[in-house]
């Protein structure tokens, strides 16, 4: 068993975090996507965000996906995307 990152306590040897500690970074993540979400702007380039349909809670920049799929192909495309509860 492998030792947590933050605490020190027994971990899973490719997780990296306990329980406990998981749990805590996950809940930090979780509300800084919706913060995010909530300003829907996108924290890499600045565009909107849209939500993904296809899972609930998923959210993506509307730059996200190939040549015709993005809302404006002209511009570059951006790979930033999130999920929240």
């Amino acid at each position: 068993m492998a030792a947590c990152k933050q605490c020190g306590k027994r971990c899973k040897k490719y997780l990296g975090y306990c329980n406990s500690c998981y749990m805590k970074k996950r809940q930090i993540e979780i509300e800084q996507a919706i913060k995010i979400v909530n300003t829907n702007c996108c924290p890499q380039c600045g565009s909107k965000i849209r939500r993904n349909l296809a899972l609930s809670g998923w959210y993506q920049c509307e730059q996200f996906g190939a040549h015709g799929f993005r809302k404006d192909s002209s511009l570059p495309e951006c790979s930033w995307q999130t999920f929240t509860v």
